[in-house]
This record gives structure tokens, C-alpha cells and sequence, in this order.
């Protein structure tokens, strides 16, 4: 069904689409599995092997090697960064990430294996419940551990976290967290007006994960409270710039190392974000408005 789904789209799409017109990537829900489809059925169409039609695919089928971790090490690379400005040492802080998806899952080991943090908790949708919970362990979860208990489509099993020493809280617990860094890194519209309002007062650092994830209005508490933030489109940009390199790769027909990958990101990331610190310093400007600056 998911095959005939996404092929189905390409049918209708393949004419607006392709390497020198429109390159498109995956997003919330969407698997390396659905874009080799993708890219299958447009070369068929196109009557020739088009790799850098779109992004995301598997290794071995024209996809980039540290694709999978990008985005959420490129939200760590960011993290890193916004700390050494802030003068935190990441060893002695906590982060609080909500998601358990793509981003959240590498966004959680770059956290505890690169900085050497702390995450306390992540939040995933269960399947079985039908609705959201907060997964928590005050002395630190274990990112890959939770990897290897759960599902294709996102869902931790409950019984093995619990027996693991997890506790199973509210969808929104999360945010509530006594914790230095917030990651939101999930779906859009996550800190709003009401929400805002339960952040702790040890919170410096949000680094937004996903796309959207704070309103105008929470923004304005974030303002207020002095809250550091790296706004989306800076902060999760490490997927879609990695899908750039992958669409190199596939036009070079030559690929790269892991290690080549992620460095090439760290550098990108790192520049990315020192470009926008300083435009913020320079114009007195909140960090999303220097992001939009530059």
C-alpha cells in the first residue's frame, strides 16, 4: 500500500519534478524505503537511472552515508555552538527533547555521546494507546537503547522501557522539565501561549528541532525570559543540507566517507550559525529576526 502510494505520487508529480527543476526530500513520517520508490519509478518514467531526482534514499541506491543522522546532529552542532557562547559546559547541563523520531533519536545521542550531557526524556505517539507519552529517566535516558525497542512507525515498547527503570508520563510533560536546553523536536506549534508558561525558570537554551514548533505568542515569553534560541530553519537545517551533499554525490556519481559527510556539515552548521549570532550581537536583534536578516 505504501509502495502503490508513493509511486502513485511520482506518476502524477514526475514532470514537475527532477535534479535541475525541483529536489525533493523526505519529512515527518517518510522512510529511506519510500524514496528509493520514489526515485525508482521517476527513472522509469524518465527513461533513465536519475539518483538526484530526490533525497534521503538509501545508501546504496544513490543515497548519502551520514544522511540518516544529519538533522539531528546538525541540531547538536548548533546546540555546541549556542553553549560556548552562552558559557555553558554541556557535561553539567540536562536537555529535555520531545519526539522520538529521526531528529529527536540522533539529536539525543549527539546530546549524551558528543557533548557528554544528559537528556532526561523524550516523547513518542504509541500506537497501541493511541495518543502521545513522555518517556523520562531523571539520571539520563539511553538514546540507543530506546532505539533498539522501537517500532517502524515511531512507537517505544512500554514494557521494556518500564522494566528498564523508564517512567511513562503525559504527552506534555516534557516541557514542564527542570533542564538547561529544551529540544522540540517533533511537529509544529508545540510552544505556544499556554504551554509557555510551564518552561523552567533553569531553561537557557531552546533549540528548535522541528519546523514551526514555538508561536508568535510564546515567542514573545521567550523573549521576555531572555531564553536563547536557535530558531528552526537554522537549528534542523543539517537534513536538507546533507540532502544538498547527497544530490552532489549523485551528480559527481562519486560518494563520500561518513566522517567526510559529517564534517563537511559540522563546517557548514558552524558557519551557519556564527553568521547569525553576529548579525543578532550587531542589529540587537532576537536570534529567529537575525536568522531572516541574513
Amino acid at each position: 500500500e505504501k509502495e502503490r502510494l508513493v509511486r502513485g505520487w511520482v506518476q502524477q508529480m514526475w514532470k514537475n519534478i527532477g535534479p535541475r527543476q525541483d529536489v525533493p526530500a523526505p519529512d515527518v513520517g517518510t522512510t529511506p524505503q519510500m524514496m528509493g520508490w520514489m526515485m525508482d519509478e521517476y527513472s522509469r518514467l524518465a527513461g533513465q537511472y536519475t539518483p538526484g531526482v530526490i533525497t534521503g534514499k538509501p545508501v546504496g541506491g544513490g543515497g548519502s552515508l551520514g544522511r540518516t543522522e544529519a538533522t539531528g546532529y546538525g541540531v547538536i552542532f548548533t546546540v555546541r555552538e549556542a553553549m560556548k557562547h552562552l558559557g555553558m559546559d554541556p557535561k553539567v547541563c540536562k536537555a529535555a527533547v520531545q519526539g522520538f523520531g529521526n531528529v529527536a533519536q540522533y539529536a539525543a545521542i549527539g546530546f549524551t555521546e558528543m557533548l557528554g550531557g544528559k537528556v532526561v526524556c523524550v516523547s513518542y505517539w504509541d500506537r497501541e494507546d493511541r495518543m502521545p507519552y513522555t518517556i523520562s529517566k531523571d539520571d539520563g535516558i539511553a538514546p540507543r537503547f530506546l532505539m533498539s525497542i522501537t517500532d517502524q512507525y515511531g512507537s517505544i515498547d512500554k514494557a521494556k522501557a518500564k522494566a528498564a527503570g523508564y517512567q511513562l508520563e503525559d504527552a506534555g510533560a516534557w516541557i514542564g522539565k527542570d533542564v538547561d536546553v529544551l529540544i522540540p523536536a517533533a511537529l509544529e506549534g508545540q510552544i505556544n501561549a499556554e504551554s509557555v508558561q510551564k518552561i523552567s525558570p533553569r531553561v537557557r537554551l531552546l533549540a528548535e528541532g522541528a519546523n514551526g514548533p514555538t508561536t508568535p505568542e510564546a515567542d514573545e515569553v521567550l523573549k521576555q525570559r531572555g531564553i536563547f534560541v536557535v530558531p528552526d530553519f537554522l537549528c534542523n537545517a543539517g537534513g536538507v543540507t546533507t540532502s544538498y551533499f547527497e544530490s552532489v554525490q549523485n551528480d559527481m556519481n562519486f560518494y563520500w566517507t561518513k566522517q567526510e559527510v559529517l564534517e563537511k556539515l559540522d563546517t557548514k552548521m558552524t558557519e551557519a550559525f556564527h553568521a547569525v549570532l553576529e548579525m543578532s550581537l550587531k542589529e540587537k536583534a532576537y536570534m529567529r529576526d537575525a536568522a531572516y536578516m541574513v
